[in-house]
C-alpha cells in the first residue's frame, strides 16, 4: 500500500508538471510520463526453501497484474496545434496563420484535427512497478505502443509490453519441487541466490499495459 501511494504521488506531481504548460504547436516527438496497469501473459513464481533440515524447495506463483510508472518518447504521427482559444486539437499552422484562417466556421472546422493526427507511437521504459508480489526480480522492462491525445499533453496509450525476470531453471522445478536441491560440494542448498546461474536464467515475459501519458516537453507558444 506504500508504495501505491508513493506512485500516485509521483503521477500527480508529473501531471500537474505537465498542465502547468502553455504551448500552441507541439513537438514531433515529445518526452513524458505514463501511469497505468500492467497485466502478464507468462506464468512467474517467486521461490524459497523451507527452514526446516531438509530444505525443500516452494513455488509460489506471482500476481500477473501491477500498476507501472514509466518514462515515454512519443512520436507524433500527425502534426497538431493547440488552438488557444479553446484548448483543443487542431491541424498545425502558424499560430498567426491560424488565428487569420480560423474567423470563419467552415474553415475552423476543416482544421480541426483527425483521428490519425492524434495518434502517438510510444517507447516506455518503466520507472516504477507497484504489485502484491513478494519478489518479482525484473531486470528489463518496457514496451512498445499506439496512443491518442485527447489534450495536447494527455494521451490514452496501449503497451506490447517485454520484460525479463530471473526465474529458476526448468529442469530445476522440475525435478526439485518439493525436494531439497543437492549443490555440487553434495550437500544441498540451505538458500538461494538469483546471481547464480547454475540455478536461475533470465527469462523473457510478455504483456499488455493501458497508460494514461502526460507529455512535459512541448514546444512553448510562439
Amino acid at each position: 500500500m506504500k508504495k501505491l501511494l508513493s506512485a500516485i504521488a509521483l503521477l500527480f506531481l508529473l501531471s500537474g508538471i505537465a498542465f502547468a504548460q502553455t504551448t500552441v504547436d507541439l513537438n514531433g516527438v515529445t518526452f513524458g510520463f505514463g501511469a497505468g496497469p500492467a497485466y502478464s501473459f507468462d506464468r512467474t513464481y517467486d521461490y524459497s526453501l523451507t527452514t526446516d533440515a531438509a530444505h525443500n524447495l516452494k513455488l509460489q506463483p506471482l500476481n500477473k497484474g501491477a500498476f507501472v510508472i514509466s518514462s515515454v518518447l512519443m512520436v507524433k504521427l500527425g502534426k497538431v496545434s493547440t488552438d488557444p482559444t479553446n484548448e483543443t486539437l487542431v491541424k498545425q499552422a502558424k499560430k498567426s496563420d491560424y488565428e487569420s484562417l480560423a474567423s470563419t466556421k467552415a474553415t475552423k472546422e476543416a482544421a480541426t484535427a483527425d483521428f490519425y493526427d492524434r495518434l502517438s507511437i510510444n517507447l516506455a521504459i518503466d520507472l516504477a512497478n507497484v504489485s502484491s508480489n513478494v519478489s518479482f526480480n525484473k531486470n528489463v522492462s518496457g514496451g512498445i505502443g499506439l496512443g491518442y491525445f485527447i489534450t495536447n499533453n494527455l494521451q490514452l496509450a496501449v503497451f506490447y509490453d517485454i520484460s525479463q525476470v530471473r526465474q529458476l531453471r526448468d529442469y530445476v522445478v522440475s525435478s526439485y519441487q518439493d525436494k531439497p536441491i543437492p549443490n555440487s560440494d553434495g550437500k544441498n542448498y540451505n538458500a538461494l541466490d538469483t546471481s547464480d546461474n547454475n540455478l536461475f536464467y533470465n527469462k523473457t515475459i510478455s504483456g499488455l499495459s493501458f497508460k494514461l501519458v502526460f507529455s512535459i516537453a512541448n514546444k512553448k507558444s510562439k
